[in-house]
């Protein structure tokens, strides 16, 4: 009798059906390639052939895991945002005093950003994929919002952060300057780095730009301030 092969659910032999561990391997491939790519040329510059060649892969592997160029760039921003949200989410849920999680969730932010928001991926997602800019602009609105939010409530009840401060006006404030230091577009154009841009921002609103003579003369002239609004 003829012997016939054990059928897979999708209806392929088990030995033309890949594993799964294997079809993760080769999208993690594909991603790690295309992020090389990506952040080195920029998204327009680069094709699915070159993706496919510089894998030593035919383009008809590299489409059955991605139909469009398109599609790979989506999958990459879909991998940091769970990435982010999973690191970040594991700090503060953590056992960490408030300021030492300001500075983790920092620290994961920049090491991430670093590999993603180089001068040509940002450029290329501005100006070829308007939507997937604005996916990442309210990601990061989202993220930021969390993050604070729950490392503000922290510091409070650990007596390490001031209670009379308005949470909206400092919300907005932070959101400004990350606007203007920290933001994809500034970063294209300034001559500071993503993780420089987020440690001058931790340590200008942690310290501050006064030194101990300078707050000295600031508390002078509010207590100045206070005396003659009374």
């Amino acid at each position: 009798m003829p012997q016939h092969r054990p059928h897979a659910p999708n209806g392929k032999t088990r030995r033309q059906a890949e594993p799964v561990k294997e079809v993760g391997a080769s999208r993690r491939r594909i991603l790690e390639k295309a992020l090389e790519k990506f952040t080195t040329l920029g998204y327009a510059k680069t094709t699915m052939d070159e993706i496919a060649a510089e894998l030593g892969m035919s383009k008809k592997t590299l489409y059955k895991y991605f139909a469009t160029k398109l599609d790979v760039m989506e999958a990459l921003i879909q991998t940091n945002f769970d990435y982010l949200n999973q690191r970040c989410d594991a700090v503060l849920a953590g056992p960490l005093p408030a300021i030492e999680k300001l500075a983790g969730v920092s620290r994961v932010i920049v090491d991430q950003q670093q590999r993603l928001a180089t001068k040509p991926m940002m450029e290329s997602v501005r100006d070829h994929l308007p939507h997937i800019w604005r996916r990442i602009e309210t990601f990061r609105r989202e993220r930021k919002r969390k993050n604070m939010d729950s490392i503000i409530k922290q510091g409070i009840r650990e007596g390490t952060f001031r209670t009379g401060i308005d949470r909206e006006m400092f919300d907005n404030f932070l959101s400004g300057a990350i606007n203007e230091g920290i933001h994809p577009e500034v970063l294209i154009h300034a001559h500071y780095s993503m993780g420089d841009a987020f440690l001058g921002l931790m340590d200008i609103f942690m310290n501050g730009i006064l030194t101990t003579d300078g707050r000295k003369q600031y508390k002078k002239l509010v207590n100045a301030k206070s005396a003659k609004d009374s």
